[in-house]
């Protein structure tokens, strides 16, 4: 019975966690709206983020002293580069399609952590994941505005979004190895270093105004590090400790809905009929695969 309950919390740990990452993620083009009204720009922004992101972390962590500094691993730097090759490429799918259609297919990653872990981990795909998988494809379409609107499919921007779905998809599976042999901490610094050294490489014409940033710009970079890399990062790897990627990424769907309810709330943002009813879709996804296990174990 000890062993149940003590499986029981940790799922229900695993869920919070995966949801509370995905609340913070969804902040994400709030802080980025901020930051391009001082007149930043998008590689900017993100070399922004990733320095503060190392250097907050990486003071906290010679303070705290609980985990190394820097990971030794080779996996963990494998991981960093599907990582950043994620961000990286989406940023060329919107480029080449509006942001509806690349999130949808984006979001296809949680299919491709599934089949992955199908064929390497023998993961039993389960009726409640099936059904969540349909469901939230289903809402992000719905939110997308695809239906109803015209849809206009680049070949390049397609091969973009799907390639950062499935570097975000490898990004997730490496985690279940590497997230029990290194420290949660360990692994977001690596990712947050190797990132910001990625982004001074590719962006290195816009490398020179960090060394004007106003106080205002730096404070948004700090919060926006804070909240859209360290924290959810380290829930993200910490849900799927818990839950497995596939159950995580499935949630992490909901990072959508949150960021059109977050600019409703702070930006003044409409939410139109048919996204509210893809919000409704992407939730009874979520509940597939959190409530009825959850309530069946109890039982």
């Amino acid at each position: 019975m000890e062993e149940t309950t003590d499986s029981r919390n940790g799922q229900v740990i695993g869920y919070a966690f995966a949801v509370l990452q995905a609340v913070l993620y969804s902040t994400m083009g709030i802080f980025g709206k901020l930051l391009y009204a001082t007149g930043m720009d998008s590689h900017e922004a993100v070399i922004l983020r990733f320095m503060c992101s190392t250097v907050l972390l990486g003071a906290f962590m010679l303070i705290w002293r609980k985990e190394r500094l820097i990971s030794r691993q080779r996996t963990v730097y494998i991981q960093a580069i599907f990582y950043f090759a994620s961000a990286f490429l989406y940023f060329f799918a919107v480029e080449r399609m509006n942001a509806g259609i690349s999130t949808v297919f984006f979001y296809l990653y949680p299919a491709m952590v599934a089949a992955i872990n199908l064929v390497v981990f023998h993961e039993r795909l389960t009726v409640s994941v099936a059904v969540a998988l349909v469901l939230s494809i289903m809402g992000l379409v719905l939110i997308s505005g695809i239906i109803g609107g015209e849809l206009k499919l680049d070949p390049l921007g397609l091969v973009f979004a799907l390639a950062s779905a499935l570097a975000f998809a490898i990004y997730t599976v490496i985690i279940q190895v590497t997230g029990r042999t290194e420290g949660s901490f360990t692994v977001t610094f690596t990712l947050s270093w190797t990132s910001l050294l990625a982004s001074c490489i590719i962006f290195a014409p816009s490398v020179p105004t960090m060394f004007a940033l106003t106080p205002y710009q730096i404070g948004i970079g700090c919060t926006m590090a804070l909240a859209n890399t360290i924290l959810p990062v380290v829930l993200y790897i910490q849900a799927v400790k818990h839950i497995g990627g596939t159950k995580t990424s499935l949630i992490g769907i909901s990072e959508t809905p949150f960021s059109l309810f977050f600019a409703f709330l702070i930006l003044g943002e409409t939410i139109a009929p048919m996204e509210g009813v893809g919000i409704v879709f992407v939730i009874a996804g979520i509940a597939a695969i959190t409530v009825g296990p959850l309530l069946q174990k109890k039982e």
